[in-house]
């Protein structure tokens, strides 16, 4: 039956023939709307839209019904919004109402009011326009249209532009994305909007009056602050210049007596180079990231049991409605009740699904798992959703996981798809076999930076991490599609769309080159050959927002608010998909990213965080047959690294970028491209630890991408700016072999605080951890938790620990990969390279990490590097030895005098009392027993030098006269039957 049109006794009709009983008048916009509406999609919408518009705004305003007049640019037109009342609605359908009625207009304005130029182009005259423009961005499916072809459906006068365009990008082989999209801004905001030359040879003619790109673009913009240069302006500038540079040499220069080709004076690029120097640090900040209490709790809310049978409220929530989601048919016989992982239902289809897909009266559908745990895997693993959706299964790697009770272990995979052997295994899948160990590592096989020159089918990284929960849920996955949702063959990269992409996909010779997956995420609810293929970008937008809609409404009914008593919001209600918490504030967690992407090993950062170990970092020898320690460089092996500072200086400001990648390590390609664009030696700042080729000047922008723009990427400052200078998580920061002993110092700095936070770190999760299980026995008997507000305050103080633990963690790992990638570049380095140190030779440095109950081993390594490497704060250090130093003269009856020395005099009087009982036991180690109170330093013979050490680094102080006092007495008889007398 015909909907009744609002405003009128009229129904609709597909013909708009409703509007001639309103006013006959109107013919010329009925035909118009009804061929527009023919040509339409999911039409009910655009009916609403269209008979607003007629009824109660070109009829109740008594506006003229001539189409051309709507459009005439010198005539005001009544507010849309206002007229149609669509404040009344949300604001996500007001404004969909709005947009399906300004692009009704545009469609009138190009296909009836256009007119042909001289060149036969169909344009729409200047004195025209519509009334009422798009106020959203329309998805026009542009981010796959590598050819430009939307460009002509604007204007087919750009039609030369477009070929050349097309033909450009068509030929670049990374950031394809990136340069489209500057392309398409200066194609549409520039060309077309401000009505330059539609031919290039014109525009490009220095004659050509041209507006300032720049100025073009910040006026064009919806939103940010107008007038000031960003830094995806300086990359639309850049791309744009390239462009218009290939055009200029390859399609309008011309050739010269020589033979050489030379663009012709009256030609000229208009678009320059932008600089990134003095582009201010963005001064949003990055969205509110879940605290860790509540990622704990949507864990529990999603993954409810053992099985997928238990997942009930994915089942029942994602999605919504009876049909569509994450449901899908299949034939009852492929169902089998016996398996826990098996989730069906039978229900009744509609009379529409029927008649429109001839389905039968009662169907059998299956329940897909794959988006409830790729989201699963998204709260548990700091990784971008990108890279959990490309995963790949392992069906074709040549071992199979299979996972235990008491772990996980591999057997050769005996699948069809199976490829490579036991003694040349292949091995792309997320369960990652190391041959030398037990258990199963995560790999993660989407490229990162430090992938930009390996090849493509080569790219990916390791977490060597056996995260049972996580290889059990995959794991579980896993062999629901190869039960549900199976596979013949791999799927081709080069078969990938825009949408599994979410942005412009790769070149198609990247994408070859990267061979073929086993999707583990593959889509089981999608349709033909997309249910082997991975989930779409947009696939966990909304399981996410329910989720956590979910979540607010659990904190409402607990009675759970933010300190003014306002309830605490996850989503805006609004929308279907919008979240006050985006996805990669997911990406917070004592782990971070930084331990998978750099892998550090993941023993060494447990023991850290559980408190059970102190960690070392040294640098020894192997070629005289055994280890030959070298915990802490003395003053003239410094001396000789610092001597090769020119020679670094000489070698920037002449290398290229592959000579620079070779000789020097850093945690992003950035610093690389930093150190060849200088011109000035004097940008280059030295320090222990490597080398700033940006002067210092860059903290602010240094850090980790917080917004990833198809155009750009906006990024954080260094993690500690502006309190502190944290060169190691530089994106800038460059260092190498010769800096091996400043970082190896560094790292040993860190260790020792981190220690210390992981003490506390360790009290406030226990008492989070006790209180959590009273709060559980109270709503488990039904009682009443009354310690709600203690157990948020803990929480704060829990989480603002573990967020300091985990900066301390990411540090000692970027310090970890840098020491690695400088071994690496030793290992290839020439023969005639620069040498680190007096000892050995480059192949024969190695680097180990030795865990020691001793908190004086840890403590005393710090404070002899503060003397060689001025920038490390051992304070604390100082204070903590100089206690333990007063213990071992009070046990050696020694007056104590470290306590009256300031923190200069400690470390220095510290160090000349521990370099001599280290001259005499041979090591550090040795000398920790003597410190420690096992051993007296009679023992050794070195009483009287002790005295004589102390006494020399305390001149000048109060300390000397309790020293002189001590000694004098102990000259004197020892009284009768003392003999512990020292």
């Amino acid at each position: 039956m015909a909907k009744k049109i609002k405003g009128t006794d009229q129904s609709f009709d597909p013909g708009f023939r409703f509007l001639l009983a309103l006013d006959p008048a109107f013919e010329d916009w009925r035909v118009l709307a009804a061929e527009w509406y023919a040509q339409q999609k999911g039409s009910s919408h655009k009916a609403v839209a269209l008979s607003a518009f007629f009824v109660r705004c070109l009829h109740a305003q008594s506006l003229d019904k001539r189409p051309a007049t709507l459009f005439d640019a010198g005539t005001r037109q009544p507010d849309l919004w206002a007229t149609l009342e669509l404040d009344r609605q949300s604001e996500e359908r007001g404004k969909k109402q709005h947009d399906i009625i300004s692009d009704f207009l545009d469609w009138v304005l190009r296909t009836t009011l256009a007119q042909p130029d001289a060149a036969g182009h169909r344009v729409v005259p200047a004195q025209l326009r519509n009334p009422f423009p798009r106020i959203q961005n329309k998805h026009t499916g542009k981010g796959s249209d590598i050819t430009f072809a939307h460009v002509l459906a604007l204007d087919p006068r750009l039609l030369h532009w477009q070929e050349l365009a097309a033909e450009w990008l068509g030929v670049q082989k990374s950031a394809v994305s990136v340069r489209r999209i500057a392309l398409d801004k200066f194609l549409v905001q520039y060309i077309l909007a401000c009505d330059l030359p539609r031919h290039p040879m014109v525009f490009l003619t220095r004659t050509t009056p041209k507006p300032s790109l720049s100025e073009v673009l910040l006026k064009a913009k919806a939103k940010g602050a107008v007038g000031s240069l960003s830094a995806e302006d300086v990359k639309v500038h850049k791309y744009v210049a390239d462009f218009i540079d290939w055009v200029l040499l390859e399609k309008l220069s011309i050739e010269d007596d020589l033979g050489h080709r030379i663009v012709p004076h009256e030609l000229h690029n208009p678009v320059a180079r932008l600089s990134r120097s003095g582009i201010a640090a963005p001064t949003e900040t990055t969205k509110s990231s879940l605290s860790i209490r509540y990622i704990k709790e949507l864990r529990t809310m999603l993954a409810e049991g053992l099985h997928f049978r238990d997942w009930v409220w994915a089942q029942q929530s994602m999605e919504g409605g009876s049909n569509g989601g994450d449901w899908f048919m299949v034939a009852p016989q492929a169902i089998n009740p016996d398996d826990p992982d098996c989730v069906w239902r039978e229900r009744d289809t509609t009379e529409h699904e029927q008649k429109t897909h001839d389905l039968p009266p009662r169907v059998t559908e299956l329940w897909s798992p794959v988006r409830a745990v790729a989201l699963y895997v998204k709260l548990e693993l700091p990784l971008r959703t990108f890279q959990v959706r490309m995963l790949d299964s392992g069906e074709a790697d040549t071992w199979r996981y299979l996972h235990g009770t008491q772990g996980g272990s591999f057997v050769l995979n005996d699948s069809p798809l199976a490829t490579g052997s036991a003694r040349r295994p292949y091995q792309r899948g997320v369960f990652h076999r190391n041959a030398s160990e037990s258990g199963a590592g995560l790999f993660i096989n989407t490229n990162k930076t430090a992938d930009i020159t390996k090849p493509e089918n080569a790219k990916g990284y390791i977490i060597p991490w056996a995260h049972e929960t996580v290889l059990y849920w995959l794991d579980k996955l896993r062999q629901w599609q190869e039960r549900y949702n199976p596979i013949r063959a791999p799927m081709a990269w080069r078969d990938l769309e825009s949408k599994h992409f979410g942005f412009t996909p790769p070149h198609p010779e990247v994408l070859e080159a990267r061979g073929t997956a086993c999707f583990l995420f593959r889509d089981a609810a999608a349709e033909g050959r997309d249910r082997q293929k991975p989930l779409t970008r947009t696939a966990l937008d909304r399981p996410w927002y329910l989720l956590l809609a979910r979540l607010e409404q659990r904190c409402a009914e607990n009675d759970e608010t933010l300190d003014d008593g306002t309830p605490i919001q996850f989503v805006d209600h609004d929308s279907k998909t919008m979240t006050y918490y985006p996805p990669h504030a997911l990406r917070v967690s004592l782990i971070s990213y930084l331990v998978l992407d750099l892998q550090l090993p993941i023993a060494v950062v447990s023991k850290l965080i559980a408190g059970h170990a102190r960690i070392i970092m040294t640098l020894y020898y192997t070629k005289f047959g055994h280890a030959y320690m070298k915990e802490v460089l003395d003053a003239a092996e410094r001396n000789v690294l610092a001597a090769d500072e020119a020679s670094h200086r000489r070698f920037l400001m002449d290398a290229t970028m592959e000579q620079v990648s070779q000789r020097f390590a850093s945690v992003s390609v950035d610093a690389v491209r930093a150190a060849i664009g200088q011109k000035s030696a004097a940008a280059f700042v030295f320090e222990d630890k490597g080398i700033c080729p940006v002067g210092g000047a860059m903290c602010d922008v240094g850090g980790e991408c917080i917004k990833e723009r198809l155009t750009e990427q906006i990024y954080a400052p260094v993690s500690g700016y502006p309190q502190q200078r944290n060169c190691v998580r530089c994106r800038f920061f460059l260092t190498g072999p010769a800096f091996l002993p400043g970082l190896q110092a560094h790292f040993n700095a860190i260790s020792y605080e981190a220690h210390e936070r992981s003490e506390r770190h360790n009290e406030l999760h226990e008492e989070v951890t006790l209180m959590e299980n009273r709060r559980a026995d109270c709503e488990r008997d039904g009682q009443l938790f009354t310690e709600t507000r203690e157990l948020e305050r803990l929480s704060q103080r829990y989480e603002a620990e573990a967020e300091a633990m985990g900066m301390l963690v990411n540090d000692m790992q970027a310090t970890h990969y840098l020491i690695a990638r400088s071994l690496e570049i030793m290992k290839d380095a020439n023969k005639d390279g620069v040498q680190l140190v007096a000892v050995g030779e480059m192949s024969d440095i190695k680097v180990a990490f030795t865990e020691t109950p001793s908190e004086l081993h840890q403590i005393e390594v710090l404070c002899e590097n503060a003397v060689i490497y001025p920038e490390i704060d051992a304070r604390k250090p100082v204070l903590r030895r100089s206690q333990l130093l007063d213990c071992m003269l009070e046990f050696n009856k020694m007056p104590p005098v470290f306590f009256r020395l300031n923190p200069r005099q400690q470390l220095a009087a510290g160090n000349a009392v521990m370099q001599l009982i280290q001259a005499r036991t041979g090591s550090l180690k040795g000398a920790l027993e003597y410190v420690e109170g096992l051993r007296r330093l009679r023992d050794l013979g070195i009483v009287d030098e002790t005295w004589d050490v102390l006494a020399e680094n305390v001149a000048g102080t109060p300390a000397r006269e309790i020293l002189d006092a001590a000694r004098a007495k102990r000259m004197l008889p020892a009284p009768r039957g003392d003999s512990d007398a020292s």
